[in-house]
């Protein structure tokens, strides 16, 4: 029977693979590297994209809010990270004293 930790580490396995294949095709031209607006917005929610801008966590490309780029790899990595860092500060880490602070 898989643990709770077994799932969970086979998650963020899966997910560096993601972000590995992403990056490799953006680098190949297999897919565009950055996403709009409003791509970044259905991908990810308005709410989180504006708060990780807002942060300085992501860092929007482009002359005015209006045509603003997100580049696919980093805000994929920052995703990544977030779903890791909630995953610190369930209750299976929090019975051995573990936290990461992260801001919602």
């Amino acid at each position: 029977m898989m643990s709770v930790f077994d799932y969970e580490l086979r998650n963020m396995l899966t997910k560096a693979a993601e972000l590995g294949a992403t990056k490799a095709l953006t680098e190949t031209g297999a897919v565009k590297p950055y996403l709009n607006k409003s791509e970044a917005y259905r991908m990810y929610g308005r709410g989180v994209v504006d708060g990780w801008i807002k942060d300085g966590l992501l860092t929007p490309r482009g002359d005015t809010y209006k045509s603003w780029r997100i580049d696919r790899v980093e805000i994929q990595a920052l995703a990544a990270s977030r779903t890791v860092a909630e995953y610190i500060n369930s209750q299976y880490f929090k019975n051995k004293g573990a936290e990461i602070k992260t801001k919602k």
